[in-house]
């Protein structure tokens, strides 16, 4: 059993806690409640994103997606999970983090410049009703410790989110916001936040939660003060 909470001997990386968690129990179609999380899923993205066409019917799931399978000059990773819809063209790229933090330089500008050039209807037409974004996937623990504000979505159960458009700004409050000095001092702000605690409240399997809680405990490991395991070994 892949979710067993007795000592293990299992890798901490991320990419077996991907592996395990979305390719071993969310998004597969073979175990209870499967119906049931994509539409919780469908609506928790909806509301991160502040979009309402998102939705994914029959997702499929690749780890580790590199540019070059997307775009024939880009070489570098587009995310670490895609999760797609071929069929409804709807693509959603997540930069999953588990034991580091992310940054705006490093986990979301360079691939959203990458993901222009995908998606460039210009000189790909075929693309122009496709629904892609893009997400961080991280832990609400680890972004309270590194006093960051957390973002608190209206519980999956409730009805299906509707996307309210912002207000116009004012012509001397966009002047402003155009002067150089303020581009330059504005600093970006990502919101496409999802957290893995967010997640693993959509799994029906208590065993699913325990272990994601284990996981997640280890979050607030750093090099100063690093997370602890114990060593287990099977007696023969």
């Amino acid at each position: 059993m892949i979710f067993a909470n007795a000592p293990l001997i299992e890798s901490e990386k991320e990419r077996n806690l991907c592996t395990k968690f979305f390719a071993g129990y969310f998004f597969n179609e073979f175990t209870p409640g499967y119906s049931k999380r994509i539409v919780q899923f469908n609506r928790y993205i909806q509301e991160a994103a502040r979009r309402e066409d998102l939705r994914v019917h029959t997702p499929q799931l690749s780890f580790d997606t590199h540019a070059y399978l997307m775009h024939e000059r880009l070489r570098s990773k587009l995310s670490d999970v895609l999760i797609c819809d071929p069929a409804h063209k709807v693509f959603l790229f997540i930069e999953t983090k588990y034991l580091t933090h992310w940054s705006y330089a490093a986990d979301v500008a360079k691939t959203q410049e990458r993901l222009d050039k995908v998606f460039d209807t210009t000189k790909k037409p075929h693309l122009l009703n496709a629904k892609h974004h893009y997400f961080v996937l991280t832990s609400k623990r680890k972004e309270e410790a590194a006093d960051r504000p957390v973002q608190h979505y209206t519980p999956v159960t409730t009805p299906l989110f509707v996307h309210t458009p912002l207000p116009a700004a004012a012509p001397q409050e966009a002047e402003a916001s155009a002067a150089p000095e303020a581009a330059e001092a504005a600093k970006p702000v990502f919101t496409s936040l999802l957290y893995w605690e967010d997640l693993a409240q959509m799994c029906d399997r208590m065993e699913v939660r325990q272990y994601m809680e284990a996981r997640l405990k280890l979050c607030l490991g750093s090099s100063r003060n690093p997370h602890k395991s114990g060593y287990f070994f099977p007696e023969p």
